[in-house]
């Protein structure tokens, strides 16, 4: 791995490692839509995934990479089974 992707992969990290120590505040003011984060700071939001996805590549395509995506509820979401298959 290059001195560059490395730098790619810890900025990435540490903007989803701050999607998760602020999740819950993100459920408050952005519950069920999926959010953008770079350099540890909200950049966008969208219900849908598509739009916003389209939105980053336009507007932040050369930090695309170290943009961290999640999507955000405040429901339960079920683990998937370590023995399904995929179709």
């Amino acid at each position: 791995m290059t001195e560059s992707e490395t730098d790619v992969l810890g900025a990435f990290e540490a903007n989803n490692r701050w999607i998760i120590e602020n999740f819950e505040e993100l459920k408050k003011q952005y519950n069920n839509q999926w959010v953008a984060v770079l350099n540890k700071d909200l950049v966008d939001q969208d219900q849908d995934l598509r739009k916003l996805v389209k939105r980053l590549k336009a507007e932040l395509s050369n930090v695309y990479n170290e943009i961290a995506i999640e999507y955000v509820t405040s429901e339960e979401i079920g683990m998937v089974p370590s023995n399904f298959l995929w179709p």
